[in-house]
């Protein structure tokens, strides 16, 4: 079982989460410390790793997350060229990777622009855009005339189909 903590400013009180040796918490705290670095460099990256690694009770299992409902697209937070750096990163780390819907293709937030007026004041929402499967309407998404949220505009040249064997998988 995994918990949240929004606690980022003191690791001590994040690995509390871990639980003692008499009360088991939860498996893992999620590890939000990569979602904020605010500066990607590789001593930054460094360090954040060695933070957890240090502070994590003896016998624990890391957790690590590079992104969230709650934050920009990986894409959109530190740019395209460092999408599959990021996401190498996440899956050759120790412990379990946790990223959300599309880091994993390089899906962008959707622009301000194509949100409907009722939805454009939530930034949060600019991060759910659906997930874009193919080239066809809607990304593959939803065979209906429309979707909550539009799209992203790339999702012709940003889709699950364009690269993996995904046509070997469905066919």
């Amino acid at each position: 079982m995994g918990t949240e903590d929004n606690n980022q400013e003191n690791i001590e009180a994040t690995m509390m989460y871990y639980g003692t040796s008499f009360i088991q918490e939860s498996d893992f705290p999620f590890n939000f410390y990569l979602i904020n670095m605010e500066n990607f460099s590789g001593n930054s990256i460094f360090e954040t790793v060695s933070l957890w690694m240090k502070n994590m009770p003896k016998g624990k299992w890391p957790n690590w997350a590079v992104g969230d409902p709650s934050t920009a697209r990986i894409t959109s937070r530190i740019g395209k060229e460092y999408t599959k750096v990021i996401n190498m990163l996440l899956l050759t780390l120790p412990g379990t990777p946790t990223t959300y819907y599309g880091e994993e293709i390089g899906m962008e937030n959707i622009a301000t622009e194509n949100v409907s007026e009722g939805l454009i004041n939530s930034n949060t929402l600019r991060k759910k855009s659906p997930m874009q499967w193919n080239g066809q309407l809607h990304a593959g998404f939803s065979e209906g005339n429309i979707s909550w949220l539009p799209v992203n505009l790339d999702y012709q040249n940003v889709n699950v189909e364009l690269i993996t064997p995904f046509k070997r998988w469905v066919s």
